[in-house]
């Protein structure tokens, strides 16, 4: 079905964006740029509405976005009760709408392996972030997860649960994230903006600044520890880490705490026009602590306005 136009503004303001990512060795791909950073480009997080209560733009019912067709697709039909999935419980207790991004694992998991999991939180709450930004959504309206009661939101299996997914011609996800969408609620315009113009500096202009000028605090430990040489050309870096034999609850709360924190910085550096950001990850344990994200930073336009609207 077509989407909804504040819908349609809404999803368009995360995942349309203009260009094709490029190869190592500089061929286009057909990997469409978005305005929310991926990791490696594998763009794996999904998007779904759960529509709990009547009288919005929406019929109540469980909707995903397809993002190569621009349209809805209904998913509490027939056919998935015919497959053993719950379409009712926890759908049935909501009475707002919820965004719930969930992450299809195949997607990154074939190029990262052991490293795809913190990547799949990573990709998520850049996602959750932007729709924060793009709506000033309250965060107290978020959960997070993998868990329970996210899967029954959507009424899905385990996406362990292989057959159960393929024999319903879906590849298998995992829901990561919920945001309860205000009862008033519309993509800010001049957000969309900034959120659209927004593009990751390539690497070769990080590559460049650190030929003329000193490094940013710290560039040389992170650089190290990812591998990657071109983050001595930032300007700013943050960073966050953990120890290597923290719980593994403190893990998990680190990595949405710093990727979340991290987007913040990367949108409202696109608002204001005084950063542009490139992600970072893939770093190894050093000295018994483990970065777990780093955002790089270069100075943009310092004269843009921070919060005006056209």
């Amino acid at each position: 079905m077509a989407v909804p136009g504040r819908e349609r503004g809404l999803f368009h303001g995360l995942w349309t964006g203009e260009g094709f990512h490029r190869a190592a060795d500089g061929t286009v791909t057909g990997i469409r740029k978005r305005p929310v950073p991926s990791a490696g480009g594998a763009y794996p997080v999904q998007t779904h509405l759960v529509v709990g209560a009547p009288g919005g733009t929406l019929e109540p019912g469980r909707y995903v976005y397809d993002h190569e067709q621009d349209t809805l697709l209904r998913r509490d039909g027939g056919a998935e009760r015919a497959a053993g999935w719950n379409t009712d419980g926890a759908r049935d207790r909501v009475t707002g709408t919820h965004v719930v991004l969930t992450v299809q694992p195949g997607r990154g998991f074939g190029r990262y392996r052991h490293r795809a999991w913190p990547l799949w939180v990573a990709d998520t709450a850049y996602a959750l972030a932007a729709v924060e930004f793009l709506i000033h959504a309250d965060p107290a309206r978020i959960r997070l997860g993998p868990s329970t009661p996210l899967r029954g939101l959507l009424g899905v299996p385990r996406a362990a649960e292989h057959d159960r997914w393929l024999g319903h011609g879906l590849a298998p996800e995992i829901p990561l994230a919920a945001i309860e969408l205000p009862a008033s609620w519309t993509p800010i315009p001049w957000r969309r903006a900034a959120l659209a113009a927004r593009r990751s500096p390539a690497i070769d202009e990080f590559a460049g600044a650190a030929r003329h000028r000193p490094h940013a605090a710290g560039a040389e430990h992170v650089a190290a520890a990812c591998g990657q040489a071109w983050v001595l050309g930032a300007h700013r870096l943050e960073t966050w880490s953990v120890a290597t034999d923290a719980p593994v609850a403190a893990v998990a709360d680190i990595l949405w705490r710093a990727h979340r924190a991290a987007a913040g910085l990367c949108y409202s550096g696109a608002l204001s026009g005084r950063w542009r950001c490139r992600p970072v990850s893939g770093f190894r344990a050093v000295r018994g602590r483990w970065i777990v994200h780093a955002l790089a930073m270069l100075p943009g336009d310092p004269n843009v306005a921070e919060e005006t609207a056209p």
